[in-house]
């Protein structure tokens, strides 16, 4: 089975095969950009360029970003597509290609990369878009399956600006998922049979937005593919939550209760399990948001980006009470299998850190909520729909849990009545999020100048003026919880460049006020999340976290001087495409048409600790960007998009590198200390990210952990040694200087396992195994349960091909579970694995003719009931 990470890496190999330049995906949270609360398209963080303001370095870009929209937040687990976290595949071009190499290539990717048979495409076109319809007819679509929009569905606009028809891909289900046909797409019906997996936009005209037309001069290109959609096609999945996305995750939740997600439920339609189902899915999509919101900055809050994540986190938490979890704070749990699920890089534990205390803040509220309603039953048995709600409204405590405690103490409620509560504050919460922003954004905007000043550069304290003070509400004269101010001047680095805000208080008549959050307005106004009690009329004294600010400024320094020797080793025409500066570590993102060997890795630790050893001084200067491209300064469009042009800031380690950046650094290199890579990692088609940490105590502290790692993985293949009696050399090792040589040892042993394993199953293999036959319905089945497990996927091929018209199920018992592998021309040996292991607790995976996993013991006389009813499904 073909996996999303493979399928998303398909996506960009295509495109760069086609001379365009891979982008990696943005930050979730956008950079000044105050029109979105998320980016929630691949096109949004490609704006600069369709306008014009910025140029691209290639005029065909292609990317697969992270995106986020909450609008239809209620549909979520309901319908079998809509997520709150998702990723969208796109290819743009900037005035070069047009509507021919657009639809060829859709064809061609379609057709040939994914290999979806040409029958089963649908496309839908604007009805004046002649030309759109004859491409696809020319490049193979039949003309029946070609499907005529309006404005209404085939033209894509937002008001005034660019503008334009687009024509959209489908893919057919099948009648299994609606036995109507193409009437579903001409009457634009909602379905789960034709599914739209890509659309495709051809910005052609520009609307003046009083309804006039006029042709652009530069043709545009912007399309988006829904990778999700893709994945469950390829895989074969019910539903988008069927798929190694979101499947991994289910599969963690189901540690915390007793009840199991059902994969088959999308066709039995039992409505007990619906719900049960509904929960996972819920859970699983809420907290993939919540883990990549988190993971880019964001923090849960009473505002704006903050009150999504808060009310995606305790959503979650209420469907833990649908599925009986007892372990109240889980959710965090889930953190770390969601990253894994993803290619996108965060802090886990920092993440997960911050999800659990936001679940033991919401408990001790439900606890609260718990204890009032147990009064309100003692004192009043007539309770109603607004009291539940009430309940909710107030302390956010759960219906699931309100119904069953009125249960418990034999209390009715009208869930009609209550239902209709929920649409009432369900709508009320909508336009509260979307005020909420759109008055913080239309407050900012009112600023229309610089007002502040950035003293971080020269000092960490200070004392200053609050000179705007606002809520998503109003301006205000005081904050008794959390708001906004804007201070005359301030010590706190903002957000920008790749390096985390400061972090730190302010003390104010005896109050100490925590900083949250630091960003920029489009002035470059440092706006400050507070939390604390502060008014408005009293100075401030400003105190960032020393500590933290030293931790960031020796990452940023060290992101500057490893880029510098990094382009050494693969030339200066490397660009960095991204980077991301916390105090714990730093990554760094580059082009690059293969990964960094471990002797490049040690070259460049080396080197740079010279550089530290060297203890190089830092310098600023201001000086113009005509000086600085003289100078041939390294520079970002990123770091000279808001700067002023006639007085850039140049950071320089003399002998060493000269960058433009706006970051704090430290004063010599000495105080960087040490450094290490600890990881090299492709992140997408030809971008490879680093990992890499400082300070003498975290390189200390790593290499002690991965020593002990080693140790235990150097233990692990010795016992699995014993286990094969395989002899082999015992050697010890003290400290973790002796890494490398760990590691040699370990890939020797490896060697050795992989060597006597490959000829006992040569041996193995030359034996004939004995299997039974049975026949169920017209087809022949020949099993073997007890084969042994080394050569079981060689036995299952070879009886596969002597037996061209039969299904092949082998398998192999060990500590009571079942290691099963079926093979087949027949039939798809994946999907019956996964049938046979909806009732065995299994998990497995693989193709049509070959398919593998474990499960609990198979048993003959279960596997010939099980098949009695899948075969005949």
């Amino acid at each position: 089975m073909i996996s999303s990470k493979e399928i998303r890496q398909m996506w960009l190999d295509f495109f760069k095969s086609k001379k365009h330049l891979v982008i990696p995906t943005k930050n979730l949270i956008p950079v000044n950009d105050d029109s979105l609360l998320w980016i929630n398209s691949g096109v949004a963080t490609l704006k600069d360029y369709f306008s014009g303001k910025i140029k691209p370095e290639c005029n065909r870009l292609t990317n697969s970003q992270k995106a986020i929209r909450t609008n239809d937040i209620e549909n979520v687990g309901i319908t079998t597509r809509h997520h709150t976290f998702f990723e969208m595949l796109g290819n743009f071009s900037i005035g070069d290609y047009f509507k021919k190499e657009a639809i060829e290539w859709g064809y061609e990717f379609v057709t040939q990369w994914l290999k979806l048979p040409k029958e089963k495409i649908y496309i839908t076109y604007y009805k004046d878009d002649i030309e759109t319809y004859n491409l696809w007819v020319k490049f193979g679509i039949d003309k029946t399956h070609m499907v005529k929009g309006d404005r209404k569905t085939n033209f894509w606009e937002h008001g005034a600006g660019p503008c334009g028809p687009n024509t959209e891909i489908f893919f057919d289900r099948g009648e299994k998922y609606d036995q109507r046909g193409i009437e579903l797409l001409e009457k634009d019906l909602e379905n789960d049979r034709y599914i739209e997996i890509w659309n495709i936009v051809f910005s052609t005209f520009n609307n003046d937005g009083k309804g006039n037309y006029t042709e652009l001069a530069q043709k545009n290109i912007d399309t988006g593919a829904g990778l999700e959609r893709i994945v469950a096609i390829l895989q074969d999945a019910p539903t988008n939550y069927d798929t190694d996305l979101f499947l991994p995750i289910i599969r963690e939740i189901e540690k915390y209760t007793s009840y199991k997600y059902d994969i088959n439920n999308y066709f039995k339609k039992n409505k007990q399990v619906d719900q049960i189902n509904t929960a996972f899915k819920i859970i699983a999509d809420h907290m993939r948001t919540v883990a990549n919101a988190i993971g880019d900055g964001a923090l849960p809050s009473n505002v704006g980006r903050g009150y999504i994540i808060r009310r995606l986190i305790r959503r979650s938490y209420y469907q833990s009470f649908i599925l009986k979890i007892k372990d109240k704070t889980f959710l965090h749990k889930l953190i770390f299998i969601i990253q894994k699920s993803l290619v996108f890089d965060y802090d886990v534990k920092k993440v997960a850190k911050i999800v659990e205390e936001e679940e033991e803040l919401f408990a001790k509220t439900i606890e609260k909520g718990r204890n009032l309603l147990l009064n309100e039953i003692k004192i009043n048995k007539n309770i109603n729909a607004q009291t539940v709600f009430k309940l909710y409204e107030t302390y956010g405590f759960p219906f699931e849990l309100t119904i069953e405690i009125l249960k418990e103490n034999n209390i009715q409620i009208n869930e009609e009545e209550l239902e209709k509560e929920k649409e009432i504050h369900a709508n009320k919460s909508r336009t509260k999020i979307a005020n909420a922003m759109k008055n913080v954004i239309n407050y900012l905007n009112t600023i229309n100048k610089n007002i502040s000043k950035f003293s971080g550069y020269e000092t960490t304290k200070g004392i200053a003026n609050i000179i705007k003070m606002f809520d998503e509400e109003n301006e205000l004269e005081e904050i008794k919880t959390r708001g906004y101010i804007i201070l005359d001047t301030t010590p706190f680095y903002a957000t920008s460049g790749g390096q985390n805000h400061d972090e730190g208080y302010l003390l104010q008549n005896g109050n100490i006020i925590k900083i949250l959050d630091v960003f920029k307005d489009k002035h470059n106004n440092h706006v400050h999340l507070v939390e604390g009690q502060v008014n408005k009329k009293d100075p401030v004294e400003c105190f960032v976290d020393e500590d933290i600010r030293a931790n960031m400024a020796r990452n940023h320094s060290s992101t500057h001087i490893m880029f510098s020797i990094l382009r050494k080793y693969l030339g200066n025409s490397v660009e960095q495409l991204g980077s991301d500066i916390t105090q714990e570590r730093f990554t760094f993102d580059y082009p690059a048409d293969k990964k960094l060997s471990k002797q490049d890795i040690k070259n460049i630790e080396n080197e740079f600790k010279k550089v530290i050893q060297n203890d190089v001084k830092r310098t600023y200067n201001i000086i113009s960007l005509e000086q600085a491209k003289e100078q041939n300064v390294y520079m970002t469009l990123e770091e000279i998009k808001y700067m002023n042009k006639d007085a850039v800031r140049m950071v320089s380690f003399e002998g060493v590198t000269k960058d433009l950046c706006g970051g704090t650094h430290v004063e010599h290199t000495k105080f960087i200390e040490d450094f290490k890579i600890i990881s090299v990692e492709k992140k997408q088609a030809g971008v490879y990210r680093i990992r890499a940490i400082t300070s003498n105590k975290l390189v200390n502290e790593y290499n002690q952990k991965l020593f002990k790692q080693k140790l235990e993985e150097l233990q692990s293949i010795q016992n699995k040694l014993k286990e094969l009696n395989i002899a082999f050399s015992i050697e010890k090792f003290d400290n973790y200087s002796q890494i490398e040589k760990i590691e040699k040892h370990i890939e020797e042993l490896k060697e050795l396992q992989i060597k006597t394993i490959k000829e006992r199953t040569k041996q193995e293999a030359n034996k004939q195994i004995e299997v039974e036959e049975i026949k169920i319905y017209n087809f022949k089945i020949l099993f073997n349960l007890n084969a042994p497990s080394s050569s079981l996927s060689v036995q299952a091929a070879s009886l596969r091909e002597a037996n061209k018209e039969s299904i092949i199920i082998l398998a192999s018992e060990n500590n009571n579970a079942s290691l099963v592998a079926i093979s087949s021309h027949i039939i798809n040996s994946n999907v019956l694995l996964n049938k046979l292991f909806s009732h065995l607790q299994g998990k497995g995976g693989g193709n049509a003719i070959y398919a593998m996993g474990r499960c609990a013991k198979l048993e003959k006389e279960n596997l010939i009931s099980i098949l009695n009813r899948e075969l005949n499904a």
